[in-house]
This record gives structure tokens, C-alpha cells and sequence, in this order.
């Protein structure tokens, strides 16, 4: 991991796709730790929201997305 933003996000995605997806998130935590760059990360968000929902329903994955787009878009 390259910047701090990159790492918060890495880390993120980490916790809670074994916190509220499971074993389920296996292939997309995979996915995660194969992504090099912040760009591969966040090409990641809309898997990880959409199978939050599936997962835990509409309003733990809108948190959770509001809760990602912050660390996506803040500048380091």
C-alpha cells in the first residue's frame, strides 16, 4: 500500500467484509488483496455495497457506502 487513504481503505474493506458479508465476501476479500492501487480498490465499492445488501439489507450497506465514499474521497 502506497498512501495512508489506500491503506484506511484496504483496511475498510477488510473488516467489514468479514464482519457482515462472511464467507460469503471470500472472492471480493481476494479481489481486495490483489488490488495494487487506490483506482483497483475503488472499482471495488460497488461489489462490496451491493453485496453488503444482499448480506445485512439496504440500510447497512447505504451506511457502509457513505462510511467508503468518505475515505474514497478524502485527499490523503
Amino acid at each position: 500500500m502506497s498512501t495512508s487513504q489506500q491503506r484506511a481503505v484496504y483496511e475498510f474493506y477488510t473488516q467489514n467484509i468479514k464482519s457482515t458479508i462472511g464467507l460469503r465476501g471470500f472472492s471480493l476479500q481476494l479481489r481486495v488483496e490483489k488490488a495494487a492501487t487506490l483506482d483497483e480498490l475503488r472499482q471495488l465499492r460497488d461489489p462490496f455495497v451491493e453485496a453488503v445488501q444482499k448480506a445485512k439489507g439496504r440500510d447497512k450497506a447505504a451506511l457502509l457506502a457513505q462510511q467508503l465514499d468518505a475515505l474514497l474521497n478524502d485527499p490523503d
